[in-house]
């Protein structure tokens, strides 16, 4: 049976997840135009470490602050008890909340919290989102990898 907490999780689900795969969008976007105005003005020695560590910098700023979006929605549904909870703690403040996104996110769900109720379908859509996005970097550090060590090898 579709009830309201069912709706409400859902949608704020949707919306968690556009937000986020749009900001690693435009994250990875901007990081591109970035990287290829540094390869084509700069030379080659003064190009590869600062466009590689930036890359992985901001690519990591951007996993963190997806983390706290995902986390600040937990904490806004469990204020509510109607949708759900997490198990082992009575009563949830934003960090535990963000704690409990990022065991999500990384998929490693050290197994100390678990979700309850219906609140359990963003905690499971987290997971995939969260594979997804890392994922997303990982080919994304490795294409700015290989263009711009590739570059240095070149006669």
């Amino acid at each position: 049976m579709l009830t309201e907490s069912k709706v409400v999780v859902t949608v704020a689900t949707v919306l968690v997840v556009a937000a986020v795969i749009v900001f690693h969008y435009e994250v990875i976007r901007l990081l591109d135009l970035w990287c290829r105005h540094r390869q084509h003005r700069l030379q080659e020695e003064f190009r590869t470490r600062p466009t590689v560590l930036t890359t992985m910098f901001v690519l990591l700023f951007a996993h963190v602050a997806e983390v706290w979006l995902f986390g600040a929605t937990f904490w806004l549904l469990l204020s509510h008890e109607d949708y759900g909870a997490i198990a082992g703690y009575a009563q949830v403040n934003l960090l535990d909340s963000v704690y409990f996104s990022a065991a999500n996110y990384s998929t490693a769900g050290w197994g100390d919290l678990a979700a309850t109720g219906d609140v359990r379908f963003l905690a499971g859509t987290e997971a995939l989102v969260g594979f997804m996005m890392i994922t997303w970097s990982a080919s994304f550090s490795y294409l700015i990898m290989a263009r711009t060590w590739g570059s240095d090898t070149e006669g």
